[in-house]
């Protein structure tokens, strides 16, 4: 039994989801086929994204492919600092897409081995009592 008032929602035939229409993005700018491809993949894979964000997402576009296309370490470096502060202030990085406790428990699923609250004790124990009688 749901506690509260009933709405008027369960009335409708037409959910309200799917009046909601969801446009693709468009960058502001015509971008070359590498970016465009970048940005059209980014923005399909993240429904959360809106029209106002394409510029940035444009901007980690671009990062993208300068990442694969420069030479020196020191380029790679700042390109790739700048990308994964676009990536999370977009919300698109994997730790913005998935809850820490999440992720987590997934992770400790996976685990094989010996846990460290699971060790014998008492072997710990009569080791530090041997060495306590030496002088």
């Amino acid at each position: 039994m749901k506690r509260g008032r009933p709405g008027r929602a369960h009335l409708t035939l037409i959910s309200p989801s799917a009046t909601d229409i969801k446009r693709p993005l468009i960058p502001f700018e015509p971008l070359p086929p590498k970016e465009q491809r970048i940005f059209s993949m980014v923005a399909a894979e993240n429904p959360h994204l809106r029209q106002c964000d394409s510029v940035t997402l444009a901007a980690y576009a671009k990062c993208a492919v300068g990442l694969r296309n420069t030479d020196s370490a020191s380029d790679f470096e700042r390109l790739c600092r700048t990308l994964l502060a676009i990536a999370r202030s977009l919300r698109i990085s994997a730790q913005s897409r998935c809850h820490p406790k999440t992720l987590a428990r997934h992770i400790d699923d996976e685990y094989v081995g010996p846990r460290p609250w699971d060790r014998d004790r008492e072997t710990d124990d009569s080791d530090n009592d041997d060495e306590d009688d030496k002088p």
